[in-house]
Formats: C-alpha cells, structure tokens, sequence
C-alpha cells in the first residue's frame, strides 16, 4: 500500500510518542526545546475523548503573539508556563484515530475534520490552540469542551472527502477573512435590551420615534438630558418599558450605573453634540452595540474612535439628517463588496491576497481594485499572483507602493487618478497602524465601507469624522475570527469549487523546522501562508520554488502560476511521510 493511501486509512501504526511545539514563556527563545520538538506521550482517550492526528497546520500571526507576551496572552493570562505549557495551532485539518466509547456513535475512525478555536464551553473560553492544546503535535486530544460546546461540536465535518490537507488547514484563516464581508448589524434597536437617548432639543426638531420601537421593545430606556417634547415622543411611541429621565450625569456614569460596565445595546444622539459626548457614547457601546448620531449640521466633526472596539466588539457607527430615528438603521446594511471600486492598504501579507483574490473571485467581483504595500517585494508577489487573473476577470487591477512617491500627496493624486479621480465603494485596512485607519477613511465615497481588518487591539484610538455616518451614510466596520457558521460556509464554498484556499500558500515545512517557520510570520518575510505537515518530520521550511527543485514530480501538478494543489500535495506526501 502507497504511503498516501495508509495516511488517509489510517492503516499506519500509532507511535507511543507524538512530536509537539509547546511555548514555556515570554519570547522566542521559549518556543520549542532548544528550538526543536518536544517527544510527549500519545494517551489513549479517555469515554468522552477523541485521538486526532493532526494532518497539516497553517501558521498564524496569533501564534507569534502567544509567544511574544507568554503569560500576559489575554486568552492564557497568568498561566504558569513553565509547568503547563501551552501547544499553538488552531488552523488545523485533522482525522480522528481513536474514539472514546462514549462517542462511538457519532465519531469513527477515518473521519476527518476542520476546528473552530474559539470554544464556548459552560460560559469559559478554552480556546484551541491557546487553552486547550493545539495542532502543533502530531497527534492530540479533543475533548468535551470541542465536543460538547456552548454552540454544540465545534468539529466541522467534509462533505467531500477528496479535499487535500492544506486546502482544509487554510479554511480558518479564509473563514475570518470570508466573515470580513458577512457582517451584519441589527436594523433596528434590540429587542430586550438597553437604550440610551441622549439630546438637550437645541435644534427644535421634533423627532420621529414611531418606527424606533414598532418592532422592537427595549427593557430599559434612559433619556439624558432630553427636552419635553422629546420625553412625550419616547413615551407615546414606546406605549409601556421601563423609562428613567436624567439630567446632568455624563454618559460614563450612566454606563456605569445602568449596564454595570456591559455596555448599551443602542445609543441615539439626538441633535450636534460635543465631541467627548460622542467619544463617551463610543466607549459605552456593548458588543455589537450601535451608536445612533442624528446629526442637525453637516459640519466635520472629527472625534476619537476606538478602533479596537470596531474591530473586537463589532460595534457600528450609523445616523441621519432627518427627524425618523429609526431610518439609519435601515440605510446602508450591506457590507459586502458590491461591485465598483475598491482600495486596499497594507494588502500584500498572506490575509490582504486573500482579501484580493475573494475580491476578483465573488460573484459581484471588484470593477477596480488598488492595492498598496510598502514592501517591494510583497508588491512583486501580488503581480505574480493576480495580474493575470484580473486580466482574466477583466478588472482593472493596481499596485502601489507609497514610499516610492515623493510625498503623502502625490501618492493620494495617483490613487484618486486611477480611480477617475473619485471616492471608493470599499476600502480595506490591513495596517493596524491610527494614521493609516485615517488615511484609509479619507478615500470613503457616498454609502462607502472601512472594514478596519488588521487586529487592532482595543484602546488603538483613530481620528474620524462621525458626521459622515449620517451625510454620508458611510460604515465603519471590523471583525476578529469567524464563528462556526462562518467556517463551515467557506468549507462549503471549497467543497463546491468555489474557493481556492491553497492559493495562499508560500511555503511548507515539516515538523523539525517550526521555530523557523514561526518566525517568518513573526517577521512577515515569507509573502504567503506556511503549512506545516506534522508526519514529516525532516524538511526545512522551503517555498513552493525551492520545493519544486527537491521533488521536481510535483512540478505538473502545481497549479497556473506555481502555487499548491491537493494533487502536488498528495504526490509530495506519498514521497516524503514518515509513517513508522
């Protein structure tokens, strides 16, 4: 029997002992024994376990941050590493190999699956990878926080059996970047939640809240600050609910008082308010919260932003000029790209191709796509990766690098010249850098969208104008990760062909060359994904191009262009496993 063919049985023997990555502590010098593997014991599972073996793993750049802050990792903070170290990877594909007694009726030896990390397990967040030990071991328990979840299993099944192993890997880094454009912000106050209406009545509109609670009943609703015949208007429109009338508190101390630091479900601004008034109001947003700003004047009114919270939290920034409250939440739902003009900065990392390539690949593809990075040799990769495939799609497809601009201005005149001189439809930040989320905002056309990408952490505060939520109509948006829905939509969208997600892949490596391949995605000096294959246990982390000079059989077999195929992996694999 072929090497391949024993691999996808499972028909090779279990080793006593499995190789794994575990992170000790602060830095990578604490990555690895030595910077090699650690031999540990393959347990047998215990009734409600499965023994997985872990088939190929994508490197991530939120492994590097484990290592970099070690126990001060928000997901593992004051864990002793030391004693109880901390195995990474959570883009896994994995085929299960023993099952416990208890799971025999729904698992079997063979099966094979992709994991969401971001378990929810009795209210806690063990996450895969961070808590629970992750894929960087050739073979790993799965336990009843993956199997019996707050979501049910966050094991994902194939459909499709033939997929190949770095194409599975890869669906979680594509599924955060598929969820990028899948987000959706309610299109109306929530229903049982708390309301904040903030206003003083200066401008001596009479406000509409008719529609505001027609379908929608909050449980509480605080009015700060608000003139009579804004109070008879909440009162005759609402018709029952908890109402409280203030005067004088700020919007800190209501958030403190009423939410007990969870945030409001929604915020509407009533009329031009100070800028910290809008700052407060930011900060106080629950998670998924929306701030409401009905604004009277279509002045700038450039106020801080926490970014973080957009990117985190998913909270959104909407508004109106008119006097019907409930209007914004209707106007604008549509995050994804809608055809027209796109521009995307800091798009040559391993995330931004994906980006790019969903882009030219959906069904209402990009008409212009701009892309900038500041590396020239990222600016290489992305014209060897889809210069011939925008030709092909026949999109109109650019690539800039600011520094080779004299100045920040010239550089604004040659994107905004592409472009015909106007605004963009989208705009993508894959920089996690303030003044580049501002740059970014400043591109925004009519109804335009920031989705703010690059994981920026709470507290990064951006400067943007929040007038142009409401004459604009412009949003911004961010997410963090995928949810089990999301993964198994872009594990649908590559069972059906839909999607290519090795198309990301720069290079591989086998089990001995982790530490390096850590850091290069610590340094970003490889332009692409690195999948590792844990039952090779010698190869020294190559790019496809150098790969191709040490097992020139797969050369056929890689795709237009060079990148990776399930047939050169499986012509790769059938030469270089290490199964006894």
């Amino acid at each position: 029997m072929k090497n391949i063919e024993k691999f996808k049985a499972v028909s090779h023997p279990i080793p006593p002992t499995s190789k794994a990555w575990r992170i000790y502590g602060q830095g990578m010098e604490n990555f690895g024994d030595n910077k090699q593997p650690t031999e540990i014991p393959v347990p047998e599972p215990k009734d409600d376990e499965l023994l997985v073996r872990n088939d190929a793993i994508g490197l991530c750049f939120s492994d590097t941050k484990i290592i970099k802050f070690g126990p001060n990792h928000p997901r593992i903070k004051g864990r002793d590493l030391k004693k109880d170290p901390v195995i990474p990877g959570h883009e896994v594909a994995l085929t299960i190999v023993k099952v416990g007694k208890n799971r025999q009726k729904d698992y079997k030896a063979g099966e094979r699956y992709i994991i969401q990390a971001d378990v929810r397990y009795k209210g806690t967040t063990p996450s895969y990878g961070y808590v629970l030990p992750g894929g960087l071991s050739q073979y790993g328990i799965i336990g009843r926080e993956v199997l019996d979840g707050d979501d049910g299993s966050y094991l994902i099944p194939l459909h499709n059996q033939t997929l190949g192993y770095s194409e599975l890997a890869l669906v979680e880094p594509w599924g955060c970047v598929v969820a990028a454009y899948r987000i959706a912000h309610r299109h109306s106050i929530r229903d049982g939640g708390t309301l904040l209406i903030a206003g003083n009545g200066m401008d001596k509109k009479e406000w509409d809240f008719t529609a505001l609670f027609r379908e929608s009943t909050p449980a509480r609703t605080i009015l700060l600050d608000a003139e009579k015949g804004t109070q008879k208007g909440v009162r005759d429109a609402l018709e029952g609910g908890e109402i409280e009338v203030t005067q004088g508190p700020t919007v800190k101390q209501l958030f403190e008082k009423h939410t007990g630091g969870a945030g409001f479900d929604d915020i509407i601004i009533l009329g031009d308010a100070p800028d910290q008034l809008i700052e407060q109001a930011g900060d106080s947003l629950s998670k998924n919260g929306i701030l409401n700003y009905m604004v009277s004047s279509p002045q700038k009114q450039v106020v801080s932003i926490d970014a973080g919270k957009v990117h985190y939290d998913v909270i959104a920034f909407i508004g109106g000029t008119g006097t019907d409250v409930n209007e914004a939440y209707t106007a604008n739902p549509d995050y994804t790209i809608r055809g027209g003009s796109v521009l995307m900065i800091g798009a040559g990392g391993p995330m931004g191709q994906m980006h790019i390539k969903l882009a030219m690949e959906q069904e209402d593809a990009a008409k212009m796509i701009i892309a900038t990075d500041i590396d020239d040799q990222r600016v290489e990769t992305l014209k060897d990766k889809f210069e011939s495939l925008a030709q092909e799609k026949g999109i109109a497809f650019h690539i800039l690098n600011p520094n080779n601009f004299a100045d920040p201005s010239q550089f604004r005149s040659r994107v905004l010249e592409l472009n015909d001189g106007g605004l963009f439809e989208y705009v993508v930040c894959l920089a996690a850098i303030p003044p580049v989320i501002e740059d970014a905002a400043s591109y925004l056309g009519d109804r335009a969208v920031l989705n703010i990408f690059a994981g920026v952490s709470k507290g990064t505060i951006v400067k943007l104008d929040v007038k142009e939520v409401a004459t604009k109509s412009v949003r911004f948006i961010g997410s963090s990760g995928s949810s089990l829905d999301d993964m198994e939509f872009t594990l649908r969208k590559l069972e059906r062909g839909e999607l290519d997600t090795n198309s990301s892949v720069a290079g591989i490596a086998g089990m001995n060359d982790v530490w390096k391949g850590i850091d290069s995605v610590r340094t970003g000096s490889f332009a692409g994904k690195i999948t590792i294959y844990p039952h090779i246990r010698d190869l020294d982390l190559v790019t496809l191009k150098e790969l191709k000079q040490r097992f020139p059989n797969i050369t056929p077999l890689l795709a237009k262009g060079g990148g990776w195929t399930r047939e050169a992996e499986e012509a790769f694999l059938e030469e270089a496993l290490d199964l006894e």
